[in-house]
């Protein structure tokens, strides 16, 4: 799953355009940030279960990284 600031880097790339680093750096983490606290203001939890007996929870955070391959 891509966010839409990966999806408007793809859409300059195939374009030939380049977005400098650091601003494309600086719009991933103002939408993780934004991501997690939506999640947590509506108490976003999300339950995968592997099987009957074992249920793992993910926190906002945990979701956003699961979710989008971040781990920062």
């Amino acid at each position: 799953m891509k966010t839409a600031v990966q999806w408007l880097k793809e859409q300059y790339i195939d374009r030939g355009e380049t977005i400098p680093s650091g601003v494309f750096q600086e719009a991933l983490e103002k939408e993780k940030e934004q991501m997690i606290d939506f999640g947590k203001k509506m108490q976003l939890v999300q339950h995968v279960s592997y099987d009957d007996d074992i249920t793992y929870c993910f926190e906002p955070e945990d979701y956003y990284k699961k979710t989008y391959n971040q781990n920062k």
